[in-house]
């Protein structure tokens, strides 16, 4: 999971005079996953409105890529996902957000003086149990609870990964058991579903294929999967420097949704685009960036 790509969009931005940014050069990265890379465009973009000369490094790498650079001062900020910090730093894990939050934000300050700044609670990128249209109106499936009385009747297509993540907790919270788990790479569960090769797939909740297969996502009312709400990640030495970072990322984290994010994965991960291009025009849609 140690894998480089190559640094993307390292220009810089000529800072504004009279901007809070201005004069106060930051070095952006973000992680390799469309969803990652969307969210340090935005950031990027959120800083260079405000005057800030930006430097990008997106994507820079995986998640102990990016750890590494800005403990050592590589890069600056960051989009982290409450969930993966948890697990990384082996820290308490817990279905509430805020206490997600808390812990890891608290651990972060004190052990690397790194910031989190507001997180989009809307926005989990976590596990879940997808299902096609026709199977969730064939075995009246809405939510995991749900699962109760057919689940022994039903095949489950699974990634390794999502055993452990999502088969188990699944299993264990709500008490069933499938009739059998099929291994297969997630890109390749949503077609072993509508092929009828299995009933139901472990997804993640931000998977475009959601969307362009029209499959459904069970509600997880029990909370049985981690969240991964996402944050800005900021070195308190550039926070001292310019506390007005936190007011211009902040705006953001009301208005990221999964849903809204789903969408934009779909734009970069499907249909093609840059996720620079598809970052500002949704941040325009949204009042945050001019026109």
């Amino acid at each position: 999971m140690l894998a480089l790509v190559a640094i993307a969009g390292c220009g810089t931005t000529t800072s504004t005079s009279g901007k809070p940014g201005s004069g106060v050069t930051v070095i952006v990265g973000s992680k390799i996953d469309a969803d990652s890379q969307l969210l340090g465009s935005m950031y990027a973009l959120l800083l260079e409105n405000q005057g800030y000369t930006v430097t990008q490094k997106i994507p820079l790498g995986q998640t102990p890529v990016l750890d590494a650079a800005i403990k050592s001062g590589a890069i600056d900020i960051y989009p982290e996902f409450t969930g993966t910090s948890l697990t990384v730093y082996k820290l308490p894990q817990t279905a509430d957000p805020h206490q997600a939050y808390q812990s890891v934000s608290s651990y972060y300050e004190s052990t690397f003086h790194l910031t989190w700044l507001d997180a989009a609670y809307g926005l989990n990128d976590s596990y879940g149990i997808c299902t096609s249209q026709a199977n969730a109106a064939k075995f009246h499936l809405a939510s995991l609870s749900d699962l109760t009385p057919v689940a022994s009747q039903l095949v489950l297509a699974t990634q390794d990964d999502g055993v452990d993540a999502a088969e188990h907790p699944v299993e264990n919270g709500y008490g069933i058991h499938f009739k059998s788990v099929k291994k297969i790479s997630e890109q390749l569960s949503f077609g072993a579903v509508t092929k009828g090769d299995a009933d139901l797939n472990v997804c993640y909740t931000t998977d475009p294929n959601i969307v362009t297969n029209n499959f459904v996502v069970l509600k997880d009312t029990k909370n049985v999967f981690p969240v991964y709400n996402p944050a800005p990640v900021v070195r308190d030495q550039l926070l001292a420097k310019s506390p007005a970072i936190k007011t211009t990322l902040n705006a953001l984290a009301s208005k990221l949704t999964t849903d809204e994010i789903v969408k934009l994965i779909k734009q970069v991960s499907i249909d093609h685009q840059k996720p620079l291009a598809v970052a500002k025009a949704w941040l325009q849609s949204q009042g945050l960036l001019p026109k």
